[in-house]
């Protein structure tokens, strides 16, 4: 179905059956059935392999392979651009891409990635929503947990009824 990506077509497949069990897994190239492989065909077929073998050890439930996605997942979170390089399958690459784009050291430091910018970043705004919230539990404030307790004793005071009269709810709120 993809002569030249027969690599990704067959990293399914490869995913799969080491999911299922098979403990050996033989790589193949972008060039698959078209050509003589070059080096650079060769580590896109091997880290294309690793990412299938990656991905079944997470099916599979292997522990190690949590951590390692997760250790990367919190690098990415906390902009540790050197972490993320040096965890990830393919160091040399994702290093190459990030310098095509922000080459300088300080931007290995920086807290936003090229996609989104400073001002656009999902994960700065994550933090930035994270940090205001933890202003906002301060002593007498009530937690999570004790909101869905009151909200609970109201449901059970109102006698469980998911439909319940709209008048019934107004007064019911009044009183709070």
């Amino acid at each position: 179905i993809a002569p030249g990506y027969d690599h990704i077509t067959s990293g399914i497949g490869a995913a799969m059956i080491g999911w299922f069990g098979c403990a050996m897994l033989c790589y193949v190239t972008p060039k698959e059935h078209l050509g003589l492989p070059d080096r650079d065909d060769v580590k896109t077929g091997v880290i294309t392999y690793k990412i299938a073998a990656h991905a079944s050890d997470l099916a599979k439930g292997h522990p190690a392979a949590q951590l390692r996605d997760d250790a990367l997942s919190r690098a990415r979170f906390d902009f540790r651009w050197l972490d993320q390089f040096h965890l990830s399958l393919d160091p040399e690459t994702a290093l190459r891409y990030h310098d095509e784009t922000l080459p300088k050291d300080a931007h290995k430091v920086a807290h936003f990635c090229s996609m989104c910018g400073p001002k656009f970043c999902s994960m700065k705004i994550t933090q930035d929503v994270r940090d205001y919230a933890a202003t906002l539990n301060e002593p007498g404030m009530l937690t999570a947990e004790q909101g869905m307790a009151a909200m609970s004793d109201k449901f059970n005071a109102m006698g469980q009824q998911v439909y319940v009269n709209a008048e019934t709810v107004k007064e019911s709120n009044r009183a709070l």
